[in-house]
């Protein structure tokens, strides 16, 4: 862009831009990018919708928005009179924003296999905001936004028409050749009656160690946030108060597929290490007398025990907010 008053930092139409706000990592696509600046050139010029001040670039006045203010969270910039880290400027010609962020970091392009498109699961306006997520190392994973949709005044995900943008892999979950059922205790769900919950084996895709979910701004309550099983990026379900600091962390984590109510689609759950496989029985019955939690399907009696069969797409369906009534 031509006619700024600095000269910012050249930008590629190639590979990732990576913005940090504070301890969260973000990512734009390059081409979405039309000038790097830094943020003391930053009019500090506060207005509606959460603007922090103006960009002047080539003639027009850019307005200026906190990335993380936006996103749900706090900027972390404090200063009352200037700022610090930089703006990564988007959009077109007359329509320009800018994004305050703390620290900017350049990564080649990564490649489709490493770009996975979010669940619809995570509702709006979280699959509006994001692209999907990038993989940047083994260990290193950011949010890539969807700027023309981020913008103020943008349409929420209800509005918005998928793009293929690449490919969302379908991992075919481990078929048992027989019946196989798989019993475990969970605090991540809504309290019930059931001491224990069981599944079919057909449901369960993989068993993995527990690792820190990647939060995701604006999705539904009962995410946690996401995490990479092979290529695909699966929802970490709970049902729990992210403000509950008093439940012991899961060591593992059950990944499972859904049904047809949600189409075939990959979740999440954490589970206490003690899991416990069976073949249905006929001594396993059925106990009317147990109250059913409403995303089961039966309470039965197993080794002495009650459990309840869960019902993925019925807990997935129900209101959050009366679910657990």
């Amino acid at each position: 862009m031509t006619g700024a008053p600095h000269a910012g930092v050249p930008v590629r139409e190639d590979g990732i831009l990576c913005c940090d706000v504070g301890r969260d990592r973000y990512a734009f696509r390059s081409r979405d990018i039309r000038h790097v600046e830094r943020a003391e050139y930053v009019r500090v010029d506060r207005g509606e919708s959460k603007r922090r001040g103006t960009l002047k670039l080539g003639g027009q006045h850019v307005p200026v928005f906190a990335l993380g203010e936006v996103l749900g969270g706090a900027s972390s910039d404090s200063g009352a009179n200037c700022f610090t880290g930089h703006v990564a400027v988007t959009g077109e010609r007359g329509a320009l924003v800018g994004w305050l962020v703390d620290r900017i970091a350049r990564a080649a392009d990564p490649g489709s296999a490493n770009i996975a498109a979010l669940p619809p699961i995570l509702g709006a306006p979280a699959t509006s905001w994001f692209e999907g997520i990038v993989r940047l190392g083994d260990d290193e994973s950011a949010l890539l936004i969807a700027p023309h949709l981020l913008a103020s005044g943008a349409p929420r995900a209800e509005g918005r028409e998928a793009e293929p943008v690449f490919a969302r892999p379908r991992p075919t979950p481990v078929v048992d050749p027989e019946p196989v059922v798989v019993v475990f205790s969970t605090t991540v769900l809504p309290a019930s009656a059931a001491s224990r919950y069981a599944l079919s084996g057909r449901q369960i895709a993989a068993i993995v160690q527990s690792t820190d979910p990647i939060a995701v701004p604006g999705c539904s309550d009962r995410v946690r946030g996401v995490m990479w099983w092979r290529r695909t990026v699966v929802p970490v379900i709970d049902f729990r108060s992210a403000a509950d600091g008093t439940v012991t962390p899961h060591r593992r984590r059950l990944i499972v597929q859904c049904g047809a109510r949600q189409h075939g689609a990959l979740i999440a759950l954490s589970i206490d290490s003690e899991v416990v496989m069976c073949r249905p029985a006929a001594d396993h019955r059925l106990l009317p007398a147990v109250p059913c939690p409403p995303f089961a399907s039966g309470v039965f009696d197993i080794n002495g025990e009650p459990v309840a069969l869960l019902d993925v797409d019925a807990l997935l369906a129900a209101d959050p907010r009366t679910v657990a009534s």
